[in-house]
């Protein structure tokens, strides 16, 4: 695996590229693998490796400079062929397969993560409404603390709707192209 070199923020200066650039392979694996799943630990490092890199590399290459398995990087590779992250190209003079990354990765990822999170957000909303519909219909046919209690529930509920609601307008507004008002989801986080 990549040897992580720890460095001070404040003196960064005795850091080799090579350090920098293995120190943001690891994170950048750490990171992919956190955001929703999207690519694996291993994938993530692939990409960043090769984003990184001016020219195409071999599985050989990718196998040294990582350190990992053949088969572990090959895997890999074919997932992030599979999703589009990544391309095989050919490299003149050789039989070997060469991979670059595709650069608007960013881009696609930002797109994915927010329609993930859309789509959550969506079905939160279909959710709550339905356990409002259960909750009122059991407020409607219960008496004293049981009453209580579901009325309890469901203005939780309404609350939890109120964010989702919040939060359902600020990405309708992002879609849209309209300025986004963050006043909305902060009245509700912070109220």
């Amino acid at each position: 695996m990549l040897k992580i070199v720890k460095t001070k923020d404040s003196d960064s200066s005795g850091v080799s590229l090579q350090q920098a650039r293995d120190n943001f392979i690891e994170s950048a694996g750490k990171i992919s693998a956190n955001m929703l799943g999207m690519v694996s630990k291993v994938g993530g490092q692939i990409y960043a490796l090769l984003f990184l890199a001016r020219n195409p590399l071999s599985l050989d290459e990718i196998m040294k400079i990582l350190q990992l398995s053949k088969g572990n990087i090959s895997v890999n590779i074919r997932m992030l062929e599979s999703v589009g992250l990544v391309r095989k190209v050919w490299v003149k003079g050789t039989r070997k397969d060469y991979y670059e990354a595709a650069r608007d990765y960013p881009k696609k990822f930002l797109r994915q993560f927010f329609d993930r999170v859309r789509n959550g957000i969506d079905d939160s909303l279909r959710m709550i409404s339905k356990f409002k519909d259960e909750f009122e219909a059991a407020s409607r046919n219960s008496a004293g603390d049981e009453k209580e209690d579901s009325q309890f529930m469901l203005s939780q509920l309404f609350l939890l709707d109120l964010f989702y609601q919040a939060a359902s307008q600020l990405f309708d507004d992002f879609y849209k192209g309209r300025k986004v008002d963050m006043d909305i989801l902060r009245r509700v986080i912070l109220e």
